[in-house]
């Protein structure tokens, strides 16, 4: 394919290896930009919120985020997998990260503990990933995600992140009521998000989030609901900290949790290369997909020092391809380092994290409908045979029904298995991979 311009709407502008003008880099560039920061700007509202950060804590995070999630993209497009994928804080990462925050007060872990076993954990997680892609061995461990598996997953991390969003939609505290105000901003938010992705076409449509949560932003000011405090930074310029949260504690369960979604995400960044094969009309050997789960583990390495979500390659990116028609590295390289910079101004963070909690937990709310589906694509899959209905049914019923106990009900047997027996999601998947390959195998 040529790398200069083109006429026909279905062949790319540029290729991976050309080198567009300066004002065509930096339009694209500006382009990712946006849709990074619509994709990222809110998560560490949301986990900042669970984890029991204050606000210059969120802040913080919200610097280190970009940061780090800048650093593992400049890696994966030099020496990774090669493609303009961005690496950025994974749906399923933020969902376990908020899933045992509400399980900690029950096994009586103080959040600030538990912050520092998930420093300890993200960590080991990206090492077994690194040793993954080096040994070849990404085949065999997606062998253990089948579509009944990752179907169920996506299914049940939804439902059990469903009433942490709508309690943070309504602005629900501990033995509180609904704010009619915050539920208000919330739906309008929600609708608007849904009514872009639906309605909206080209670059708007990719920035939908960013567009919901400036409205809904402008919509919780006029409203009087209360935003976080700006907090004000005396430094221009600062590196993010190392280990922000404190020393790395290890906790054998929260490192198996960890693990499991570490392999788990593996299915999302093969998900993206293929997508990614598929815009460029191109077929990658089976060495770009190892070096991707090198660096993907790389990421996860720098995420658990930087002390931020474990990061994945977003599939979104072949849609940026699609859209601007641009596949070249430079201006994903120009926008990663613009990224960087973005992550040493103290500033920038504190802006993002005084976004309204109710329109930040809206729009993902509205976003995490996209993973819903892709668990009921995956499930779609599956000839739903009678062996299927117990390999999907039971995990699905078990899972759910152990999300409903009431706290505490697993506080006689050892911290390691309440982790798994008394989290619905994990309990869920490890149910379902044990009918499915063990004892209820297809023949």
């Amino acid at each position: 394919m040529s790398g200069k311009i083109l006429s026909e709407n279905s062949e790319l502008l540029y290729n991976l290896e050309d080198r567009p003008p300066l004002n065509r880099t930096l339009t694209y560039a500006v382009q990712w930009l946006g849709f990074t920061v619509a994709n990222s700007a809110v998560l560490p509202i949301v986990v900042g919120s669970a984890l029991g950060l204050d606000q210059a804590g969120i802040a913080t995070l919200a610097q280190r985020t970009f940061f780090f999630q800048a650093l593992a993209s400049l890696l994966q497009v030099c020496f990774g997998h090669r493609l303009p994928i961005i690496e950025g804080p994974s749906g399923m990462w933020w969902g376990i990260f908020i899933t045992l925050a509400a399980m900690a007060p029950g096994l009586g872990k103080p959040l600030s503990l538990l912050r520092t076993d998930l420093e300890f954990g993200v960590m080991v997680a990206g090492v077994i990933l690194v040793v993954v892609g080096m040994t070849g061995l990404i085949g065999k461990a997606l062998k253990l995600f089948t579509p009944a598996v990752t179907g169920s997953v996506l299914v049940l991390l939804g439902l059990q992140l469903s009433g942490t969003f709508v309690r943070g939609m309504f602005g629900i505290s501990d033995g509180g009521s609904i704010d009619l105000r915050s539920a208000f901003v919330s739906l309008v938010v929600v609708a608007m998000v849904v009514v872009i992705n639906l309605k909206a076409r080209g670059f708007l449509k990719s920035i939908a989030i960013l567009a919901g949560t400036a409205a809904g932003w402008a919509l919780a000011v006029l409203a009087g609901v209360p935003s976080g405090e700006f907090i004000r930074s005396d430094a221009v310029v600062a590196l993010p900290q190392l280990f922000a949260w404190g020393t790395p504690t290890f906790d054998p369960g929260i490192v198996f949790v960890s693990v499991l979604t570490g392999l788990l995400v593996l299915s999302n960044l093969v998900a993206s290369i293929l997508a990614m094969e598929r815009v460029l009309n191109i077929e990658l050997p089976q060495k770009s997909y190892n070096r991707g789960v090198v660096f993907t583990g790389f990421a996860d390495i720098l995420a658990g020092l930087g002390a931020t979500v474990g990061f994945v390659p977003y599939s979104a990116g072949a849609g940026m391809v699609a859209l601007t028609r641009v596949a070249a590295r430079l201006p994903f390289v120009v926008f990663a380092a613009a990224l960087v910079v973005m992550g040493l101004l103290p500033q920038v963070g504190a802006f993002l994290a005084s976004i309204p909690p109710p329109v930040g937990y809206s729009v993902l709310l509205a976003s995490f409908c996209q993973m819903l589906g892709f668990g009921l694509k995956d499930y779609a899959r599956l000839e739903f045979n009678a062996r299927d209905y117990f390999v999907v049914g039971l995990p699905l019923l078990i899972g759910t029904g152990v999300m409903n106990l009431p706290g505490g009900s697993f506080a006689g047997i050892p911290a390691f298995a309440q982790y798994i027996l008394g989290n619905g999601f994990i309990a869920g998947m490890l149910l379902c991979m044990l009918l499915d390959h063990v004892l209820l195998p297809k023949k």
